[in-house]
């Protein structure tokens, strides 16, 4: 019985403490960055994702639009997708000021994502150069649920050596 148990409770520990992949298409760099002011106005908007988009010929799965600061959407055209990464072009029509950018894509896994982010722009701003890329963002391995049955296995097996040893006595 015991080496059952050690059994079990071992097995059950590889399984679980493996990590989960969690590929859901998270933004890994931008240009230009949210929150950044950018001069002058761009030309084109562009969203690197940790993992390829998927596509569907014909069909417009994956799409990023720009706004800018009176409301009006200044991307224009379908975009333009190279693996991870989505770009539009933006018209020189736009009103300086806060510019949101919404995109819905679907991830290689295949499930939809969508968000927003904001950035500043315009002619004025002072010419000092923006970075526009970040560093990734790292991947958690740690498995929340396999890590709660660890714990309750562990607690299980204590228990039950714990009772086989009060019945031998």
């Amino acid at each position: 019985m015991r080496k059952l148990l050690l059994s079990v409770v071992v097995t059950a520990l590889a399984l679980l403490s493996s990590p989960v992949a969690l590929a859901h298409g998270e933004i890994v760099s931008t240009s230009p960055e949210q929150y950044t002011n950018a001069a002058p106005i761009p030309t084109q908007v562009w969203i690197q994702f940790d993992g390829n988009l998927q596509t569907l010929d014909g069909q417009a799965i994956n799409t990023i639009d720009v706004v800018d600061s009176t409301g009006l959407t200044v991307s224009f055209g379908d975009p333009v997708i190279e693996g991870g990464k989505i770009t539009t072009k933006l018209s020189g029509q736009s009103a300086p000021g806060v510019f949101t950018v919404n995109y819905r894509i679907v991830s290689e896994d295949g499930h939809p994502v969508e968000g927003s982010y904001t950035f500043n722009a315009s002619p004025d701003y002072s010419a000092t150069p923006i970075a526009t890329t970040s560093a990734p963002k790292a991947k958690s391995s740690l498995n929340i649920g396999g890590a709660v049955m660890i714990f309750f296995l562990a607690v299980f097996g204590i228990g039950l050596l714990v009772k086989r040893k009060n019945e031998k006595k």
